[in-house]
């Protein structure tokens, strides 16, 4: 990138519109920028990087204040850069945000930051962050590459050389973006940290599992346990005593199942045979009870067949009840053909007595029909004019009802209308507030403005420190400082009081908005409401309608009301006409069927008669040829011929019953003694007493095989379990000791806290390499610059192992071979050293920017401390800069410069305040 042309405009000290035309300076070699301390020497530099960038070349200088307090209220701030690069022109145009004043009517009002950007083809950029990126892409670097490479600021410089090794690890992060080697130190460390507490857990866990070791008492093995549970133990140990503990718990636990199978074997031996002699105790009682029931079911059976022979004597009364019986069910459905014959005859009568009140009842209600009918075709003539009345009484309602309707409409828009100037008053006063509020306000803060820059040098002042450089001019030493006012504002005054002031603004503003939307509103509104009285026929003012109307409507209610009235009463004859017109053809169809029905009923009154008689003949005859009166005095006979042989039959099969029954039980008798009397042979070893005794002893031995078992059982599992686990978490904690081991060596070896070894740590180390090239690319202007005495060296070594090594620097020094810390140097040399290192680092930074390649430079101060040689051959360094086509500039006061630089650019207060420049080549 290389300046073409420079145009600044109401820019810090200059007042006016002032241009730098670099073009005039040539292509190559070094110009001196020069000129009054504080006449804005390193403000040209400030103008270029706002230009590119949009913000000042320090980072003490905000955009807000390039506004000069010189300058005309009326002149622009803003600046102006034509550029070349890779053999194209760009313009690239900004200006501040800062009060101008307004276009229109009196005050000042806020200037936004703006920018744009035209292209060699033409194109125009108009935003600011569209013009920033687009910036960036050209150029390859950003605002802090860029400073770092094309402005050399003496106490930026000075800074990175007698930085120590963490202070320059700080700046190169920055530069190299080294950043993520830091924070892999970092992890590698809080991951260390991590796996040593998981190995304390994991032995923490060992140790509760190891305290849960069960042993008998008065087992050797027990000693071992104790010893175990108080650390004394190695982890192979304690897995080898719990082995042993687990092979002796087995061992016991399969004695204890032997031991328990062996008496429950004699428990079951001894309790069959008590069960022998109980049996044999029951069988005794039980042969005795069944033979006396013998001797008795043996007398019930022979009583029982004598009881049978007087039952089957009475087999012939049943045989003849039986023929009887036979001939009466078959007599028995005659009955039934008389029933059925008595129920029609019965039936016919009540029918034709029904027929006959019927046939009266319908011959009386066809003569009322008839007469009905007359009477409803009669009323039908008055009926025959109900539609056309309604119709009309209809079409006058609509009409009203319309007219009153739109009435209503309008009466509701005078409400909002009212509503609306109401609002609007509102608003009126509202903004007249406002207004006064804002311009309180905008008077308030250009007066406090007009005093802000007014008192900028003093607030400048302020700063300065005796020693460090000063802003404007870079001097050390600060004689004379300007004062600055009691009562001149702060810039954190300035930018509260601007707050509110662009705040009661914005409220005025947007008031003014709401005031004139409120009155168009009602304007519109109003002209609505006069057309539709026009459209009416009402010719009265807006003001006077709401009173005409509501009478209007009030008249039209009571109209409404009537014609509603005679619409009800049309409706109501309409649909007494739509009934007569279906009910008198329904009436006739009806009287009709009714005397054609009186003609059936007739005839079928006369047909009922005739089957009546016939009837009652056949009756007559078939009742003679039955011997019982009727069907239930039959049926009673039958049943009692039913239940005789019913009796009969029930008791002859009960005594066969009782009979083979008996005899069956004397059977099963018979072999149940017979059964019990062999049950009584068997023997037995014990006797009831001895039996029960030895049973006891067995049972009490077997209990304490179980809690014995019991016991071994759980120490058994219990110690299972606690095996289980140790070898688990063992495995566990070999793995984690592993992966500690390794990582806790990758994390020393990457923070430099190895043992015995250097400081160095990796981010540190990746920094070496960045430093190596840039103290290679210092060293050449730095044996210019020292006429081959001194040479930048990075140290390899600390004075002690406890501080972190790598980015140390020290220089060497050929007259005398000796080698010691930059700091030994005196001002002068620290100066020449620190320019050579600035532009080694300018050099690398532009070779790590992808190959980017700025065809300008600038070096602000510390040319006063070099005497005259030292001077010629910082000036020589810098020329060899300037070889190729670069063009380097310095901005510097000392005279000496002047005399060895013809290419100048002069800056110089003029004395009725501002600054001005000219070229001289």
């Amino acid at each position: 990138m290389r300046p073409l042309k420079l145009t600044i405009s109401a820019f810090g000290p200059y007042a006016g519109k002032t241009v730098v035309n670099y073009e005039e300076l040539g292509e190559k070699g070094l110009y001196l920028i020069t000129g009054d301390t504080g006449a804005g020497k390193t403000t040209i530099f400030d103008a270029i990087t706002f230009a590119l960038y949009g913000e000042a070349s320090g980072d003490n200088r905000e955009p807000s204040m390039f506004r000069s307090k010189y300058a005309d209220p009326e002149t622009p701030t803003e600046v102006e850069l034509t550029f070349s690069y890779a053999g194209k022109n760009y313009t690239v145009k900004r200006n501040p945000e800062y009060l101008r004043p307004k276009t229109r009517g009196e005050g000042f009002t806020t200037q936004s930051a703006d920018a744009e950007l035209h292209f060699p083809d033409g194109r125009v950029l108009t935003k600011v962050r569209d013009v920033d990126n687009a910036i960036r892409e050209i150029m390859g670097i950003d605002r802090n590459q860029f400073m770092q490479i094309a402005m050399l600021a003496q106490g930026d410089f000075l800074k990175l050389l007698l930085a120590s090794t963490e202070d320059r690890k700080a700046i190169f992060r920055r530069i190299f973006q080294t950043g993520l080697y830091q924070r892999l130190q970092d992890q590698l460390k809080r991951d260390t940290s991590e796996l040593a507490g998981k190995i304390n857990e994991t032995n923490n866990s060992l140790k509760q599992y190891i305290d849960g070791i069960r042993a008998e008492e008065s087992d050797v093995l027990s000693i071992e346990a104790e010893k175990a549970k108080n650390g004394m133990l190695l982890n192979d140990e304690v897995v080898a005593l719990l082995q042993k503990l687990i092979e002796q718990d087995r061992k016991a636990e399969s004695d204890c199942k032997n031991r328990r199978e062996t008496t429950e074997k004699q428990i079951k031996k001894l309790e069959q045979e008590l069960t022998v002699l109980a049996e044999q105790e029951k069988t005794k009682l039980e042969l005795k009870q069944k033979t006396e029931s013998l001797a008795g079911e043996t007398e019930t059976f022979e009583k029982l067949k004598k009881e049978l022979e007087a039952q089957e004597a009475k087999k012939p009364e049943t045989e003849k009840a039986a023929d009887e019986k036979s001939k009466l069910e078959a007599e028995l459905p005659r009955y039934d053909a008389q029933d059925t014959l008595a129920r029609e005859i019965g039936d016919l009568k009540k029918k034709s007595e029904t027929l006959k009140t019927e046939l009266e009842a319908k011959t009386a209600a066809s003569k009322n029909d008839s007469d009905r009918i007359e009477t409803l075709k009669t009323e039908q003539k008055t009926l025959s004019d109900a539609g056309e009345t309604k119709q009309r009484l209809v079409n006058n309602k609509e009409k009203a009802q319309n007219r009153k309707n739109t009435i209503e409409a309008i009466l509701k828009d005078l409400k909002k209308l009212d509503a609306e100037k109401k609002e609007y008053k509102r608003l009126q006063e509202q903004y007249l507030q406002l207004s006064a509020e804002s311009e309180k306000c905008v008077s308030a803060y250009e007066a406090m403005h007009k005093a802000f820059l007014d008192e900028q040098a003093g607030i400048i002042a302020d700063t300065l420190e005796e020693g460090k450089p000063c802003p404007v001019c870079g001097s050390l030493s600060h004689p004379c400082r300007a004062k600055k006012s009691e009562s001149a504002p702060g810039e954190a005054q300035l930018k509260s009081a601007k707050a509110d002031a662009d705040t009661a603004k914005q409220k005025a503003q947007q008031s003014s908005e709401q005031c004139s939307a409120q009155k168009a509103a009602v304007d519109t509104h109003k002209e609505s409401i006069r057309s539709q009285l026009n459209t009416l026929g009402f010719n009265t003012a807006v003001e006077d309608a709401e009173k005409v109307l509501t009478e209007e409507a009030e008249i039209l209610s009571a109209s409404l009301a009537g014609l509603t009235s005679e619409i009800n009463r049309e409706e109501k004859r309409i649909a007494r006409k739509e009934i007569l017109e279906k009910e008198i053809p329904q009436k006739e169809k009806e009287l009709a069927e009714l005397k054609s029905r009186i003609e059936t009923m007739a005839a079928e009154i006369s047909g009922l008669a005739s089957g009546i008689k016939a009837k009652a003949d056949q009756f007559e005859k078939e009742k003679q040829q039955l011997r019982f009166e009727n069907k239930a005095a039959a049926e009673n006979r039958l049943r009692a011929l039913k239940e005789e042989i019913l009796r009969n039959t029930e008791a002859i099969e009960k005594a066969e019953k009782a009979v083979n029954d008996s005899k069956a039980k004397i059977v099963e008798l018979r072999g149940v003694i017979s059964s019990l009397r062999s049950r009584q042979q068997e023997k037995t070893e014990h006797s009831k007493e001895e039996a029960e005794s030895i049973r006891e002893k067995l049972l009490n031995e077997q209990r304490i095989i179980e809690n014995a078992a019991k016991t071994v059982f759980a120490r058994l599992q219990n110690n299972q379990n606690t095996l289980d686990n140790i070898q688990a978490r063992a495995g566990d904690l070999t793995q984690l000791e592993k992966h500690c081991a390794w990582l806790k060596a990758l994390s020393d070896t990457a923070n430099g806290t190895v043992r015995g070894k250097e400081k160095v740590m990796l981010e540190t180390y990746i920094q070496m390499t960045y430093f190596d090239r840039i103290i290679t690319r210092a060293n050449t202007r730095l044996m210019v610059m020292s006429g081959g005495q001194y040479e930048l060296k990075r140290q390899t070594e600390a004075e002690n192992k406890k501080n972190q090594i790598g980015l140390d620097l020290a220089v060497i020094d050929h007259y005398n071979g000796s080698e010691r810390s930059v700091k030994t140097l005196s001002g002068g040399e620290s100066f020449k050293a620190s320019l050579s290192l600035a532009l080694g680092l300018s050099d690398e930074i532009q070779s790590s920017a992808g190959g980017v390649k700025l065809d300008t430079m600038f070096v602000d101060e510390g040319f006063g401390s070099l005497d005259e040689e030292s001077l010629s051959q910082a000036i020589k360094a810098l020329e060899g800069l300037s070889d190729g086509n670069r063009l380097v500039g310095i901005i510097s006061h000392v005279s000496e410069l002047k005399t060895r630089i013809d290419k100048q650019i002069v800056v110089t207060k003029d004395k009725t305040g501002g600054s001005k420049v000219s070229v001289i080549y």
